[in-house]
């Protein structure tokens, strides 16, 4: 089977299923598992590789449980996105 059928199958309700595509980068979102394939199986991306992702330092959000590491993340903005933005404004003027 493709990796998108595969992908059909391990969604569940809610959320816009697993972080995985052929054609297109995904976001991350709060109401789904973080996964990746590895090799043959999938895992589950680490708060720590979500924090990355978001362009944060590593551990920002350690000390907490890891249910609501991953909804920071999810709910974040990415910081380089902001600093491009930032930055194209400053431009601009």
């Amino acid at each position: 089977t493709s990796s998108s059928a595969y992908a059909r199958r391990l969604r569940g309700g809610g959320g816009k299923g697993p972080l995985m595509s052929e054609d297109r980068s995904l976001t991350l979102a709060t109401g789904n598992d973080q996964t990746l394939f590895a090799g043959q199986t999938v895992r589950r991306l680490t708060p720590l590789e979500c924090e990355r992702l978001q362009g944060f330092p590593d551990n920002w959000t350690d000390g907490q449980a890891d249910s609501h590491r991953y909804k920071q993340m999810g709910n974040a903005v990415a910081v380089p996105v902001v600093q491009w933005v930032i930055e194209g404004v400053r431009e601009a003027q």
